[in-house]
C-alpha cells in the first residue's frame, strides 16, 4: 500500500513538476524579451561601457 502511494506521488511530482518548471521558464523568457522592456535592457547592457567618472 505504501509503495503504491509513493509511486503515485512520485509520478505526479515528476510530471507536474516538469510542467511547472517549463511554465516558469516560458514566463521568465517572455518577461525578459517583452518588447517594452528592450530599452531598459539596452541601457543595462551599455552601462558598464559608459563614460562616467569612477569615484573611489
Amino acid at each position: 500500500m505504501s509503495s503504491e502511494i509513493h509511486d503515485t506521488v512520485l509520478v505526479f511530482s515528476k510530471t507536474w513538476g516538469a510542467v511547472y518548471l517549463f511554465v516558469v521558464f516560458i514566463l521568465a523568457a517572455l518577461w525578459t524579451y517583452w518588447p517594452s522592456r528592450r530599452k531598459m535592457y539596452d541601457h543595462a547592457a551599455q552601462s558598464p561601457l559608459g563614460d562616467e567618472d569612477i569615484r573611489q
